[in-house]
């Protein structure tokens, strides 16, 4: 059995009360039903972002530190000296490695808290806030590029600070979800439905993809910017 939401006016988001206006009741389910359904959709896009834009630095990473088996790539782009050359401060693998780490040890940390947080506020705002952030740290590594920052230091940074607000999404779509679909199809439902990581994966290679050879500063702006775009999404959609 779902969970039915009965909400004030105040509560209904922006993006609902506007179909609500446009668009006729749907004559071929409930309205209950509909809200399930946009649930399942949008909480399906939101963790997808979410794996997507965490998975840019993998990509990167060979552009940083292209390593001895890279240097052949020199050849067939004379132009693009940077397949060539390391980007500083990334003279070894190590430095890569401790970006993992510190991603890795932020996220760890922070998902306990955030957890908690998310069971005492609004996770339409949490989530749109954890995304908006997300959104920012990637973006600002490609903005690293631009500027031509090379301070280790920065980079720690801003992936500790990345680690701490990814954590923001996993808790609080489970819970999204757990508020609508009961415990008789759970299962099933959220079989299917968890194949957004894999989807993230996916997307989360080929974007990033796209640039890396050419600016990688996009490999992450574009990223950045889809989840960001995502989570104004959800602050007007999500029931």
């Amino acid at each position: 059995m779902s969970v039915a939401v009965g909400r004030s006016r105040k509560d209904v988001p922006l993006g609902i009360a506007f179909l609500r206006r446009v668009l006729p009741a749907p004559g071929c389910c409930s309205r209950n039903t509909a809200y399930k359904g946009l649930t399942l959709f949008l909480t399906f896009f939101c963790y997808m972002t979410y794996h997507m834009s965490r998975k840019a630095i993998s990509v990167v990473k060979s552009t940083w530190y292209p390593g001895r088996n890279e240097t052949a790539g020199c050849e067939s782009h004379p132009l693009n000296s940077s397949l060539c050359e390391a980007w500083m401060p990334f003279d070894s693998e190590t430095k890569l490695g401790d970006l993992d780490f510190v991603f890795l040890l932020g996220y760890a940390f922070a998902m306990f808290v955030s957890g908690q947080i998310g069971d005492r506020v609004n996770l339409r705002y949490f989530l749109c806030c954890g995304m908006l952030l997300s959104g920012l740290f990637t973006g600002l590594l490609g903005f690293a590029y631009f500027f031509k920052i090379h301070s280790f230091a920065f980079f720690i940074i801003i992936q500790l600070l990345g680690g701490i607000v990814q954590s923001t999404g996993w808790p609080s779509v489970v819970a999204v979800m757990a508020n609508w679909f009961g415990v008789g199809n759970r299962g099933f439902i959220l079989g299917l439905w968890n194949s957004h990581t894999s989807f993230g994966n996916i997307f989360g290679a080929i974007i990033p993809g796209i640039w890396v050879h050419r600016n990688w500063a996009w490999s992450f702006i574009v990223p950045g910017i889809i989840i960001a775009t995502m989570g104004i999404i959800i602050l007007l959609f999500l029931v």
